[in-house]
């Protein structure tokens, strides 16, 4: 019941601070987390050997991770803040 509060927590989290660039991003982890979790926890209860998709949803969580941390470190050295709102201003 817990693992099921955990992607519930974060999407309203990640829908009511939604300001800071790094909030959303930790917020995307924790979610990218407690799916990988409920995943696991469902082939448990199976009694599934399957690690191939929990290492795909890892590769996949660790990707996101670098992206987002690049596109935070770009951002601050651009803008000098990561506001989302300098997202939504610097399109063409």
């Amino acid at each position: 019941m817990v693992i099921l509060m955990i992607p519930l927590i974060t999407a309203m989290n990640l829908l009511l601070h939604h300001k800071y660039l790094l909030i959303t991003l930790l917020s995307l982890e924790a979610i990218t987390l407690g799916t990988l979790m409920f995943i696991m926890n469902t082939y448990m209860m199976v009694s599934m050997n399957m690690p191939i998709v929990s290492i795909l949803i890892l590769t996949v969580g660790a990707c996101e991770a670098s992206l987002g941390l690049t596109l935070l470190v770009l951002m601050s050295r651009y803008y000098g803040s990561d506001l989302v709102k300098n997202l939504s201003l610097s399109k063409c």
